[in-house]
């Protein structure tokens, strides 16, 4: 049905593609009634919330139908209970407009943080994630917590918004065995990898900035940028890493603001750059004076080649080195740091201490001891990811041959190309066949790379199995 009426959208505010609602959906079908009305619950939700706002030009229904799987008879239906409800206009040669919600007033996920909610559908294998568990190190030096020093840190405030001094010399001295001779003034600590990131691009960007990422990139990133009103500039990332030449080239003709790179351990892909890779971003950052971020907060789990690359924040004070200790030991403790000149790190720890007056000193005093086992924590990361890559890989060749994977130099998930595109359309049906994986497209600055998907095996090995037995399943069907 298409009613017939003014365009919802005469300023065309906003359009949305077929993959990003695909990923705001979620997992919205629950198996409690037709799909179609399960379908206008999900969109009715996200209007609602004003995930999606008044203005907003929704895909076309054969383009919808196809990233979701479905029949377009079932989306046509969907979408006509929401025009009924008055929450969506429609002009026929125009498009569907949502017209029944204001600005959003809160930024929605897309797809990301989903895997470590509660799980609502028992009976699915997640490959979603590839967070990695805790190393039993953790559990031993919780164990064995100075009880002086904490004792002494409860008797003061507590508020110490730099970071606790031994960690920062903890952090420090990680950096220096790895060949980049740092100070604890390099250091800040920060509630995690992801604030330590949002708090340095803060510092380069202002809204409608040009920034450059890879393409793919990790979401969260993506997300934290998007989130600061910047444009998003992609440059192709593949098995070496980030395409050098395409960089030089993005960086001479759209003047960024800031280049954020994965050098250690990419995520989705698994790359490590090499060293000479390593010299030319440097280089180019000097030579046009554009700062990067370097996101290394999977270095610690190499698995082929040089285990402990010199990092790329040895090029030069333009660069910001991101760390974590939640992929080395343990994501929950929450904590992480970002390694900058002292200035700059005075400067953001003034702007941390505004937010939220410090980090976790329990966390701090914990994570201080770990560091120094850092060696022994690479070398458990490395039997078990070795181990179980392996095995992912074997169940991938016997059961979807003809799915190419990227062969991962660290970290707990593959990059998987297709043979064809399709793959949040993929994906869905998946999910409704019992498993749960990444559409490449959730990693994509622009919405593309819907020929990929990303599946984790960090997870138990005989799960990782099972899972990829039932996509096969799906893929004949």
């Amino acid at each position: 049905m298409t009613v017939e009426r003014s365009s919802a959208n005469s300023f065309r505010l906003a359009s949305i593609g077929p993959n990003r609602l695909v990923r705001l959906l979620g997992d919205w079908r629950r198996g409690e009634g037709a799909l179609h009305d399960e379908l206008a619950n999900q969109l009715r939700d996200l209007i609602r919330t004003r995930a999606m706002s008044s203005g907003t030009r929704l895909p076309s229904e054969r383009a919808l139908s196809t990233a979701l799987g479905l029949s377009r008879n079932s989306v046509t239906k969907a979408l006509d209970l929401l025009r009924g409800d008055g929450l969506l206009s429609s002009r026929r040669g125009d498009g569907t407009y949502v017209t029944a919600s204001s600005q959003p007033r809160t930024m929605r996920g897309e797809h990301r943080l989903r895997s470590f909610m509660p799980d609502e559908g028992p009976d699915r294998i997640d490959l979603r994630s590839a967070a990695l568990p805790g190393l039993p190190m953790v559990a031993d030096q919780l164990n064995m917590l100075d009880g002086s020093r904490t004792r002494e840190l409860v008797a003061s405030h507590g508020y110490l918004p730099s970071g606790l001094p031994e960690l920062r010399a903890a952090i420090a001295e990680y950096y220096s065995n790895l060949g980049l001779p740092t100070e604890p003034g390099h250091i800040l600590v920060t509630s995690g990898a992801q604030q330590a990131l949002r708090l340095a691009a803060e510092s380069f960007v202002t809204p409608r900035s040009t920034v450059i990422v890879e393409e793919p990139s990790f979401r969260g990133a993506i997300e934290s940028l998007k989130a600061l009103g910047v444009r998003l500039v992609g440059v192709a990332s593949g098995a070496d890493g980030v395409d050098v030449e395409e960089l030089a080239l993005a960086i001479s003709r759209e003047s960024p603001s800031l280049v954020v790179l994965q050098s250690t351990v990419h995520n989705p892909t698994g790359s490590v750059l090499d060293g000479f890779r390593r010299s030319r971003v440097a280089a180019l950052a000097a030579r046009h004076g554009v700062p990067v971020i370097d996101d290394a907060t999977l270095a610690d789990t190499i698995i082929d080649g040089e285990r402990r690359p010199i990092p790329l924040g040895s090029g030069g004070d333009l660069i910001v080195t991101v760390g974590s200790v939640s992929k080395s030991f343990w994501g929950g403790l929450r904590l992480g740091w970002l390694r900058a000149n002292p200035d700059l790190v005075s400067e953001l720890a003034e702007v941390k201490g505004a937010m939220d007056l410090g980090t976790s000193l329990v966390a701090q005093i914990l994570a201080s001891q770990l560091l120094p086992e850092i060696e022994r924590a690479r070398d458990e990361r490395l039997m078990m990811l070795s181990e179980n890559r392996r095995i992912a890989l074997d169940a991938l060749a016997e059961h979807l041959p003809e799915w190419t994977p990227q062969i991962p130099r660290g970290g707990g998930s593959l990059w998987i190309q297709l043979p064809s595109a399709g793959a949040t359309a993929f994906t869905q049906r998946a999910e409704r066949g019992g498993v749960r994986l990444m559409p490449g497209s959730t990693f994509s600055v622009m919405d593309r790379l819907d020929d990929h998907v990303r599946l984790s095996y960090a997870g138990a090995p005989e799960l990782t199995v099972r899972g990829i037995e039932l996509l096969a399943q799906v893929w004949a069907g």
